[in-house]
């Protein structure tokens, strides 16, 4: 009896050294459940390999019956019971993140001990593999805590200041046109980084978007019709055209996602809102977003930008040899990047090389048949491989003898104000 009591006093004096030696903090969105602020190992480690989610899992439900998000530091594995949380430590790098365990994995014996969303996977450094050797170790939580210092850029902290209230009298902008309803969906977190229609690099913890309702570089108010938070984001960035058939009109940023309470529901429906701001300016979004080297009066709506450079293309290259097609059929009656409709009885061209509104000379080098363009869109951002220096309207390939679906060498001559007169 007496060597039980001295075990139990042992063990309570020991598991607070253990739980000061386990403090962690760990910041998700603001969507994420408490996490586990100190807490003790328990168990055996269990090794193996660890694989992620896909980036399409967003809004699927998972074993445990919650809507599974990438934003959040959850995974699926059979050794452990729904609720668990787990510490996994990259075997490689040494670098650990804690997760919550709210789905399974397959039964096949080539299946990964475990399946971590992307926000984990990116703590543990290994979102371009894929997989990794990874080390599992149950934990009981001591306390628990909302929020703390992060290492996650996936799962900013949102700021009070970067949401709308819609119903303040006083705010600082107005609203302009007819507002556009639809459903909102948000980017994949493994898109941060990628380059958007504007030149840009995406990141998930700007308040920006993709539209094809809108101008690139237009501030938009969206309002998640389901629990009226609102959030102002700027658009820059085109959807694939097919998504108009889904009636998707916009799709989000991270940190916008997290804004409007959306990233369980994964699509939502919302009201989009192009707005201007009045005289007081913009709100201060510097810590998430770069509206001042958009905005240059701020008494006036936001200047429209274009972003792609005309140092090399249009001042020192005259003459450029490329392949050129045709527009999409689905694409007639689309908007375009410079808020333009596609009508392919026009003489236009879709081009990443030209800024919007630039004339050029395209030439079949087959037939010397020549037509002049003007360039109103973008090719999607999914199209970045592609060989293609530009797309032409039915009507322009049709001047040029267009006849086959496959691209035509063509010479290209950038045009100024001067030989258009």
């Amino acid at each position: 009896m007496k060597k039980l009591i001295w075990i139990v006093l042992f063990l309570a004096f020991c598991f607070p050294l253990q739980a000061q030696l386990d403090t962690v903090a760990i910041e998700t969105g603001a969507n994420a459940r408490s996490l586990p602020d100190s807490f003790i190992i328990i168990g055996k480690p269990i090794l193996g390999s660890a694989g992620m989610f896909s980036s399409k899992a967003d809004g699927m439900k998972t074993a445990s019956g919650e809507i599974f998000s990438n934003m959040e530091l959850t995974g699926a594995c059979n050794k452990f019971k729904f609720g668990t949380w787990v510490r996994v430590t990259n075997l490689k790098n040494k670098k650990t993140v804690l997760v919550r365990i709210n789905d399974r994995t397959s039964k096949k014996p080539s299946a990964p001990i475990i399946e971590m969303s992307r926000a984990a996977v990116t703590v543990l450094g290994y979102l371009k593999t894929g997989n990794a050797n990874v080390k599992l170790e149950e934990i009981s939580v001591i306390n628990l805590k909302p929020e703390g210092n992060s290492n996650i850029e996936l799962s900013e902290k949102i700021i009070s200041k970067k949401t709308i209230d819609t119903s303040n009298s006083t705010s600082t902008y107005q609203t302009k046109g007819k507002p556009i309803t639809g459903i909102a969906s948000f980017y994949s977190a493994n898109l941060d980084g990628t380059k958007t229609a504007t030149g840009e690099r995406y990141r998930n913890k700007k308040l920006t978007a993709a539209s094809n309702n809108f101008k690139l570089n237009t501030l938009v108010l969206v309002t998640n019709q389901k629990n009226n938070k609102s959030v102002i984001v700027r658009i820059n960035d085109r959807m694939h055209p097919r998504m108009k058939k889904k009636g998707r009109v916009v799709d989000l940023s991270g940190s916008a996602a997290q804004a409007l309470d959306m990233v369980k529901d994964g699509l939502v429906k919302v009201k989009v809102q192009e707005i201007s701001f009045l005289k007081d300016g913009p709100p201060d979004l510097s810590e998430t977003d770069s509206l001042a080297s958009v905005i240059k009066d701020t008494s006036t709506s936001v200047t429209i930008i274009d972003s792609v450079k005309t140092d090399s293309v249009q001042k020192k290259e005259t003459v450029i040899i490329g392949l050129a097609g045709s527009y999409a059929a689905n694409l007639e009656g689309s908007k375009t990047a410079s808020g333009e409709i596609i009508r392919n009885t026009k003489l236009t061209a879709i081009s990443n090389r030209f800024e919007i509104n630039t004339f050029i000379k395209v030439t079949n080098t087959r037939n010397n048949k020549s037509v002049i363009v003007r360039i109103i869109d973008r090719f999607p951002v999914k199209m970045k491989k592609n060989k293609k220096l530009l797309d032409l309207s039915k009507a322009a390939s049709k001047k040029l003898d267009f006849t086959k679906k496959t691209p035509y060498k063509v010479k290209i001559e950038v045009l100024n104000k001067q030989s258009l007169n």
